[in-house]
Parts: structure tokens; sequence; C-alpha cells
């Protein structure tokens, strides 16, 4: 089920732009398509284990940029890639972030949580959470609020139902191996907001949405234990931003275009999901030696349940990678075709028949030829 919801934000972003999916070569708008524009598909790998995470189609000459980040501070959503999209004179940009989520707990201050790898955060519908957002530029102005597709918030709402289905199940499993706990999973409600601001001389537009769930505990063992959650994900966020309002009408339609054909790869959403399952498979671990007779229990359910909805073959692939990445190797694979890991300090893994080459490229020998990384 978790899988499903992933692939749901991967059509939510799609639905969100109000268009279809459509990737061929010159499917532009009406105007784009009179001027015979050109356009070229773009393919964006997370920057740090090389994850196809994002797809585009770009006019010729714009250019594009990712930044991948897995600072955990969530374990529910452990990386965020931020995709910057420029035109070519430089006078207009898009920017789309990646899923976020944050936990509303009194019982917390706000912040990155490191022992349970969460970030607390006031719970804010999508219309505070812009102007939250928009803080960091200091001085801006909200121009004016633009209407949202009532269809789009059906899709958000429908989403939300599915999360709170499967939550509901999640809780009745845990509450059968946690006599002393008992956890109940609300609708949080969603919503979505689209907004112009001003910024000095530049124009920005930026939307998102907000999707939450409420979880409640109640503890037999003593009152201090009880807690109220409200768990709120934010399952993109774009941003158009033109230096003065000449340039914002002039890319304006191209910017709704790029957004139209653009979206994040089921990989991306499968790879956070398995890494989701792995933080909290591990921390979830490590207290289970602290308190071993209900954690464990809840950890078995939880390895069960995030292993079985899913492809083996690719969950073993994302851990290996993300394994490799903390261990700060790299994975050759050689003329028989076994596999070889290395320092990523090293430049080069060249060979030629049973010798191996490991170092930097300048002390090559001669007759060794260069083998590629793989996954």
């Amino acid at each position: 089920m978790k899988r499903k919801y992933y692939i749901v934000l991967l059509f939510l972003l799609i639905l969100i732009s109000g268009c279809s999916s459509s990737k061929e070569k010159g499917s532009g708008n009406s105007t784009d398509n009179k001027k015979g524009s050109l356009y070229y598909q773009v393919s964006l790998s997370d920057t740090v284990n090389g994850v196809d995470v994002f797809h585009t189609l770009l006019p010729e000459g714009w250019n594009s940029y990712i930044q991948s980040s897995w600072n955990v501070v969530s374990s529910t959503v452990p990386g965020l890639e931020v995709v910057q999209l420029s035109s070519p004179d430089g006078r207009a940009s898009i920017t789309i972030r990646s899923q976020e989520a944050y936990v509303e707990n009194q019982k917390y201050v706000e912040g990155i949580n490191q022992d349970y790898y969460t970030t607390y955060l006031h719970y804010m519908d999508a219309g505070s959470y812009l102007d939250y957002f928009m803080s960091q530029y200091q001085g801006t102005n909200l121009i004016q609020e633009l209407a949202v597709d009532e269809a789009l918030l059906n899709q958000l709402r429908e989403y939300n139902s599915m999360k709170l289905e499967q939550g509901k199940k999640d809780a009745l499993t845990l509450n059968s191996v946690t006599p002393n706990v008992s956890i109940s999973v609300s609708d949080g409600g969603v919503s979505s907001s689209k907004r112009q601001y001003s910024y000095g001389s530049n124009v920005i537009e930026i939307s998102t949405s907000v999707s939450a769930l409420k979880t409640n505990l109640d503890s037999a063992l003593s009152p201090l234990l009880s807690s109220e959650a409200i768990n709120w994900l934010i399952p993109y966020t774009i941003i158009y931003q033109a230096e003065d309002e000449e340039a914002f009408k002039e890319y304006y339609d191209t910017y709704n275009f790029i957004v139209a054909n653009s979206s994040f790869t089921v990989d991306y959403y499968a790879m956070v999901e398995y890494v989701s399952s792995y933080i909290v498979n591990l921390y979830t671990s490590i207290y289970a030696e602290r308190a071993k007779a209900s954690l464990d229990a809840t950890n078995e359910y939880i390895d069960s349940h995030y292993s079985s909805d899913s492809s083996q073959s690719t969950h073993d692939k994302v851990m290996e990678m993300w394994d490799d990445c903390i261990k700060e190797v790299d994975k050759y694979q050689l003329e028989d075709g076994s596999y070889i890991k290395t320092s990523i300090f090293n430049d080069v893994v060249a060979q030629n028949g049973d010798e191996i080459y490991i170092g930097s490229k300048a002390g090559i020998p001669e007759g060794f030829n260069i083998l590629d990384k793989k996954y």
C-alpha cells in the first residue's frame, strides 16, 4: 500500500499543473507550436546515488540542475531533491522541490530531533506554509491569491483517504502488539494554494499542497506518555521567479508548459520508501534493546510490513547504493561480470585480463581499459 501512495504522489505533481503528461517533442501549447519551438527531454539523477529521479521537457536553450540532500531530518521523507530550471537569458527560473514531511507535537520543541529522525514544526495549511516559506525573502509582498483547481483538491482528499485507511490498519496491528499503548489515526485535512508575490523588481509565483493525518497515543502506564501529533506532508513546492514583470509575462506560458511536462519518477518514490523503511527499522531496533518486550514486536511488524509490498530486487539495489554512499565506495563491473568496490577517492579502476589497477588516471598502465561505475 505504501508504494501506491508514492505512485499517487507522482501523478499528483502532473495533476497540479493541470495538463497531460505527454512528452513528445514539440508538444507545447498553441503559441509554442506556432513558433515551431524545439524541446528536449531531460532526465536528472540524484547526485548522491545516481538514481533517475526527475523527468522534464525543456525548450531549447533552457538549463537544468538538481541538488540532492540526504541529511536525514525526517524518517518519513529522508531526502530532498531541488530541481532548478532557468531560461537561456537567465531572466526567469523555475524551482521544483520534492516532498517534505513534518510533525507537530506539543511534547517536543520545534526543530530536528535526531533521536527519532523527525523535524517538528507547527502544522500549517498550504496558504500559511507559503507565507512561512516566503518569509525567507525579506521584503516580499503578496500580490494576489490565485484560484486552485477543485479537481486537484479532490485528488488530494482521495490520497489522504487512502493514507487514513492504511494508517488505521497499521494502528490496529500496532495496538495488538503493544497492549499498554493505544494508537488512533484520524483525518487532518488537505489544502492547496497558489500565490504571487513581489520581491523588489522580481515577481514570484509559488504553489504547494498540504496533506495531514492526526495521531493520538494513549498510554495505560502513565498519562505523561500520552500525546497527540499531526503528521503533515508537502507533496511538492513549485516556484516561478522572473527578474521583472516583463520577463514574468514573457516566460509565463513556458513556465506552465515545463511544469505540465515535469514529474518525479517512480524510482524516486521507491528510493524514498526503502530508505525510510531502513531508517525506521534501524532506530526501532536500537530502542528495542532498551524496551525489548514491546518494541521488538513493533520492529518485527514494521520490518515485515515494509518489505512485503515492494520489489525485493529494487529494495536490494537501492539499499546497496545507500550503504555504499555511507561507506564512501564506488562499484565497478569487471570484464567477467563480477563486481569490485573501492574508495570514492580513487580516480579510476582499470583492467587488463586478470590484472586490476586502482588509483589515479595519470598512473594507468599501458593496455588497461578503464571501467565504468555500475549499479
